[in-house]
């Protein structure tokens, strides 16, 4: 039982190697995202829960508790919970659910598990109950060898089409961050991604302090680790659109993006998931999850609906 962030940390080097050894395993389960979150957004009783075998760390569910002093109500969940797109126990939870059972917690709240997680069929203990629903879809687009045999000629057309439009306006060139330029290409993405959502007149995803620090720790711990997928977009020196997003396992997850809303009328949003997707292919990638959301242009790309689910524990 973990209970303090410090002991937490110590386990990192081990806990991203229980990662890259479990199939399915997603960024948002490594400790490159999740204790960053802790840092920005946790709050109350750290209760994660750690088993070790003979050849070192075989299993990790990365929890706490939420308590409310007022009304003695305690409700327990992931790390990363509300802003992560996966969650679930890494590795088996036959050996985690008997030191939840110990846990004081009135309900267990385990979201966004994918449907092959051991969490939704491991066997409650004693007294317990369940419920289990499907919570959240995300489209995922599987990947071809090729990003010609990926979409209809048609389509394909189009994209070249944005792309010579684009042209027209100036040089354009794609960039990837370095350690040194990663915090000039996070601020543009941030400054971007709000002028979209000022024309809604709402104020964004990443308008508070907090949320900027956070995916700043995030974004140089993934680019340390070989995981950050960040492309720039500049058209005659001015960076114009960011796609921000990470790989791992053979996957490339599309977190976000930030584009000049001024050119929203040359599908600059298109062309820069385009590029992206290209990336992932000649890199080897088989799969481009677009995450949570069920927006239009995610089906136009071909992907298809994996549905998250939700299991929630009553100890008895």
């Amino acid at each position: 039982m973990i209970t303090d962030p410090e002991t937490l940390i110590a386990l990192e080097a081990d806990w991203l190697d229980l990662c890259r050894r479990i199939p399915g395993a997603t960024p948002f389960q490594t400790p490159m995202w999740l204790l960053p979150w802790w840092r920005a957004f946790g709050s109350n009783d750290l209760a994660a829960i750690a088993a070790r075998g003979d050849g070192g760390l075989d299993a990790l569910a990365p929890l706490y508790i939420i308590r409310d002093d007022d009304s003695d109500e305690s409700l327990g969940v992931f790390l990363g919970t509300g802003i992560s797109d996966h969650l679930d126990v890494l590795g088996d939870a036959s050996l985690i659910i008997g030191e939840m059972s110990r846990l004081p917690c009135q309900m267990w709240d385990l979201q966004q598990l994918p449907a092959s997680s051991s969490m939704l069929n491991v066997p409650l203990p004693d007294g317990w109950s369940d419920n289990v629903e499907d919570q959240e879809a995300c489209p995922v687009l599987a990947l071809p060898a090729e990003f010609e045999s990926l979409t209809s000629n048609h389509f394909r057309k189009k994209i070249r089409y944005y792309r010579r439009s684009l042209e027209k306006l100036g040089e354009v060139r794609v960039e990837t961050p370095t350690p040194e330029t990663l915090d000039d290409l996070l601020t543009s993405l941030f400054d971007l991604h709000a002028a979209r959502w000022r024309r809604r007149g709402l104020p964004g995803l990443l308008a508070d302090d907090a949320s900027q620090q956070f995916h700043r720790e995030v974004a140089r711990g993934m680019l340390n680790a070989g995981m950050l997928r960040m492309y720039a977009t500049r058209c005659n020196g001015r960076i114009v659109a960011v796609f921000y997003g990470y790989a791992f396992q053979g996957t490339v997850y599309y977190y976000l993006s930030g584009y000049d809303p001024e050119l929203e009328k040359l599908s600059i949003g298109t062309i820069i998931v385009a590029h992206a997707i290209e990336q992932a292919i000649l890199a080897g990638a088989t799969t481009f999850d677009f995450l949570r959301g069920a927006e239009e242009y995610k089906y136009a790309w071909g992907a298809t609906d994996r549905m998250n689910r939700r299991r929630q524990l009553f100890p008895g």
